[in-house]
C-alpha cells in the first residue's frame, strides 16, 4: 500500500478517471454497434463504404477504451507497475491515435463530401423510389436536414422515379410536408414550398456550426488523459519508494 497523502490521492483520481474511460469507451462502442448495425440503411449515400470505415473505426476504439481502462484501473488498485506502465503506454498510443484521426479527418474533408455528393446523386437517379433502404435514407435525411437532393431539388430532374410518377421531388422536400410534388422531375411549380439546400451542404453546415462543441469535448478529453497520465507516473514513482 502506497504511503502518504499525495500518492492515495492520486490512486483514488485515477482510478476515478479510468471508470469514466470506461463510460466513455461504452459509449463509443454502443454508437459504433449502432451505427454497423444501421449502415445498410444509409450506405446508398456514399459512394464509397465510408460509413462501415468509421462505424468499424468505432467499435475498436471503444473496445481499446475499455483495455485501457481495466488496466488503469486495476493497476491502480493492485499498486501494479506491469499494470500502470501498459496503461501508459496505451493511453499515450490513444493519444497520438487521435492525434492521427484528427489530421486525416482534415486531409480526408473533401473526399467525405465528394463520396456522400456521388453517392446520393446516384441512388436518386437510379435507386431512389424502387429499393426500400435507398428511398427511407434519403427521405430520412432530407426530413432531419430540411434539405432536397444531395446539391439542390434539381438533382431530380435524373430521377428515374420521379419520371415515372410524374412528380417534381419527393414529399420529404416538402417545407409543409406535402403538396410540393406537382410539376416535372426537378422543376416543381412552387420553388417556394421546396427545402433550397441541399443535403449535402446542409450536413456540413450542421457539423461546422457545432465544431466548438467538438473542438471543446476533444480538448476536454486530452486534457483528462493528460492528467491520467501524469497521475500514473506519480503512482509509479510511490511504488518504486516503497521498495
Amino acid at each position: 500500500m502506497v504511503a502518504g497523502c499525495g500518492a492515495k490521492i492520486a490512486k483514488c483520481l485515477l482510478f476515478l478517471v479510468n471508470i469514466l474511460v470506461w463510460c466513455v469507451g461504452a459509449v463509443v462502442l454502443s454508437i459504433g454497434s449502432w451505427m454497423l448495425a444501421k449502415s445498410n440503411e444509409f450506405l446508398d449515400l456514399f459512394s464509397e463504404d465510408t460509413l462501415v470505415v468509421v462505424a468499424g473505426m468505432m467499435v475498436g476504439v471503444g473496445c481499446f477504451a475499455f483495455l485501457v481502462g481495466f488496466c488503469g484501473c486495476c493497476g491502480a488498485l493492485k499498486e501494479s507497475k506491469c499494470l500502470l506502465y501498459t496503461y501508459f503506454i496505451l493511453l499515450l498510443l490513444v493519444v497520438a491515435l487521435e492525434f492521427t484521426a484528427g489530421v486525416l479527418a482534415l486531409v480526408y474533408e473533401d473526399d467525405i463530401e465528394e463520396s456522400m455528393r456521388i453517392g446520393m446523386n446516384e441512388t436518386i437517379a437510379v435507386n431512389y423510389g424502387y429499393t426500400t433502404a435507398a428511398t427511407e435514407s434519403v427521405d430520412t435525411i432530407q426530413i432531419d436536414f430540411e434539405c432536397c437532393g444531395a446539391n439542390d431539388y434539381k438533382d431530380y430532374t435524373t430521377s428515374q422515379f420521379m419520371a415515372q410518377e410524374n412528380k417534381a421531388v419527393p414529399e420529404s422536400c416538402c417545407r409543409t410536408g406535402t403538396g410540393c410534388t406537382s410539376g416535372t422531375p426537378g422543376n416543381p411549380d412552387s420553388v417556394a414550398n421546396i427545402w433550397s439546400e441541399g443535403c449535402v451542404d446542409a450536413s456540413i453546415s450542421v457539423i461546422e456550426s457545432n465544431y466548438l462543441i467538438v473542438g471543446g469535448t476533444c480538448l476536454g478529453l486530452l486534457a483528462v488523459q493528460f492528467v491520467a497520465m501524469v497521475f500514473a507516473c506519480c503512482l509509479i514513482c510511490a511504488v518504486d519508494e516503497e521498495k
